[in-house]
């Protein structure tokens, strides 16, 4: 095992670490709904992940002379996460309530699918002294030392405890059963893929994931628990757009499921895929119903209950 390799498995564990320390914490501060507290945590993760994604973007365009615009230019320096961090009491409660979501919520430049993440999103976590404690443990990680395959199989880790949570109508397909369906339908670059049920979208990323490997130079390909792991650099740009952007699309019928799958998609590197609430056991019928896919992965729900 090289240098890098066990620093990252090194980074892995901290931050998994770290999760697990949140996720008892916040369980023990009153918050019992393991989605609940998942959802929370998570609006923290892209509330400091949107700061140093935009830092990136500064360096980027020193480097290539590429024009980027801060989503926190001017009096929107405010919401960065380095601005607020250090407020404390009903002052940090107020900002981040009042200000800090809507802020999000009204996002622009390319930022769709994270609008969606915070549209209608309420802060939980109302004890201040909690909500600062969330907030130092969240600051402690650094986000844009772990690349996306590193963030997405932690955030990953983070929703199995979802699994324990049956009776909220969230049964979770397990990753090997998923895999082993991904393996026999074979996606390929070019197809498009719906799942029509799609939870946290467990389906999708396996088979992005799949077409990455299938698409990727064996002598590239990396160990990562047990399993190779491609990044897709046969692809070229045309398709690697394709799949990020065109190849997948999923129905939720829950908010929360909703929310969940979109930053999953998002951790994992796919910021284009489509998304949307919608109940196709029990709902009406619109234009989506008329759209063909190449390909449907899905496990029907087979929990919650349906109007008659």
């Amino acid at each position: 095992m090289n240098q890098m390799t066990t620093n990252i498995q090194q980074l892995r564990e901290e931050f998994k670490s770290k999760l697990s320390r949140l996720n008892d914490y916040l369980w023990t501060a009153g918050l019992p709904d393991p989605m609940t507290r998942i959802q929370q945590i998570s609006f923290f993760f892209f509330l400091k992940m949107l700061e140093e994604q935009d830092i990136a973007m500064e360096k980027e365009e020193k480097l290539t002379g590429r024009k980027h615009k801060s989503i926190f230019a001017g009096q929107k320096d405010k919401f960065r996460w380095s601005r607020w961090r250090e407020k404390a009491g009903q002052d940090l409660y107020k900002f981040v309530r009042d200000e800090v979501f809507p802020f999000v919520e009204d996002l622009h430049n390319g930022h769709k699918n994270i609008q969606q993440i915070f549209h209608g999103a309420k802060l939980r976590i109302d004890d201040p002294p909690v909500l600062k404690r969330t907030v130092e443990l969240i600051d402690t990680v650094d986000f844009s030392s772990l690349d996306t395959d590193v963030k997405g199989d932690l955030y990953e880790s983070l929703l199995s405890s979802i699994e324990s949570a049956g009776e909220l109508g969230a049964f979770l397909t397990p990753r090997h059963i998923i895999r082993a369906i991904v393996e026999m339908v074979n996606p390929k670059i070019g197809e498009t893929i719906l799942d029509p049920a799609c939870g946290t979208a467990g389906f999708l990323i396996t088979a992005h994931e799949w077409i990455k490997n299938r698409n990727s130079d064996p002598k590239n390909m990396e160990e990562r628990e047990g399993r190779k792991v491609g990044y897709g650099d046969k692809l070229n740009k045309e398709q690697f757009k394709f799949l990020t952007e065109k190849a997948f699309y999923g129905y939720d019928v829950g908010s929360e499921m909703h929310r969940l799958a979109l930053m999953n998609l998002i951790l994992h590197g796919i910021e284009g895929a489509h998304i949307r609430r919608k109940d196709t056991v029990a709902g009406a019928e619109d234009e989506e119903d008329l759209r063909r896919f190449d390909i449907v992965l899905t496990n029907p729900p087979f929990a919650g209950k349906v109007d008659r």
